[in-house]
């Protein structure tokens, strides 16, 4: 349970007494697909107090990668060779505020590539709308205690990187009405309480591309321009591989344009990538043998 209750950074190096259940661990095989879940329910029973709410839910170690969720839910996931670590976190359903009990909100960072809260202290910075003018004190405050006054209104801004280059992904705020924003910035209006921003971090995934036989090698055959056009160079009679080519170009392109797509359908955008790229280069294989046998 994230409570502001732990010691170090931004409070929240927790030890077990915020552990709402302790799951014990499992063994699986690798590539067992389909019969992992990880559940997130929407609220946590927790003692006698009301019930907790759902903040994100992080996995590392999968075959796919790290995961995170934003949405409660149960989601299957890939087992591969590494231990996979689920870590579902929950908010408290009030205390929340800003420095001495007054009025404000919590910010922290979380970065998904350790699966872990992050102890960058320069996270963020706050400034004073409505001239943006830096504020040194607030922003202090933010990035080592993790909270920030709305006695007077504030513009919050999540650094672009943090712990060393892992870029900016979403914020998340978690209480009391939850809602995802991409961009980095937000406006925290004078006296607005009682609510949690995460801001999270990942570094894309890059597509996984193979290479046929460097005999083969698309670079072997073409020029810049055929692999645009699939034509060849100045006094070429004629292309040996046409729409093999542009379709290899599309998958390229498709597998760059992935890492500016909304994070939900990113994965989805880069298997059809390395599909298409896959089939084109089947096709540029077996043209290029046929050829080869004239």
């Amino acid at each position: 349970m994230y409570n502001h209750n732990a010691t170090g950074v931004r409070h929240h190096h927790y030890t077990e007494q915020n552990t709402v259940h302790d799951f014990p661990d499992q063994t699986a095989s690798e590539n067992e697909a389909g019969n992992r879940i990880a559940s997130a329910p929407t609220q946590y029973a927790f003692g006698t107090g009301p019930d907790l709410q759902f903040a994100f839910m992080s996995v590392t170690g999968t075959k796919n990668g790290n995961l995170l969720y934003t949405a409660a839910g149960d989601y299957s996931y890939n087992v591969g060779t590494s231990n996979i670590n689920i870590l579902v976190v929950y908010a408290p359903a009030s205390g929340i505020g800003g420095p001495d009990g007054g009025p404000g909100i919590w910010v922290d960072a979380f970065n998904v590539d350790t699966g872990a809260l992050s102890d960058d202290l320069h996270f963020i910075a706050v400034l004073t709308p409505p001239t943006d003018t830096p504020d040194t004190a607030r922003t202090n405050e933010a990035n080592q205690n993790g909270d920030i006054s709305s006695k007077i209104p504030a513009h919050i801004k999540a650094s672009a990187t943090i712990d060393g280059g892992v870029p900016f992904l979403e914020w998340k705020q978690i209480m009391p009405v939850q809602s995802v924003v991409n961009a980095a910035d937000f406006n925290l209006t004078q006296n607005d309480s009682g609510k949690i921003w995460i801001a999270f971090y990942q570094t894309p995934a890059k597509p996984s591309i193979q290479l046929i036989d460097n005999r083969y090698a698309i670079w072997h055959w073409v020029d810049y321009a055929t692999m645009v056009d699939g034509h060849g160079g100045p006094g070429d009679p004629g292309p040996v591989l046409g729409g093999e080519v542009r379709e290899f170009a599309v998958g390229i392109a498709l597998a760059k344009t992935a890492g500016q797509v909304n994070r939900q359908i990113r994965n989805e955008l880069l298997s059809i990538a390395g599909k298409q790229i896959q089939l084109a280069t089947e096709a540029i294989q077996k043209k290029i043998t046929a050829e080869n046998r004239k």
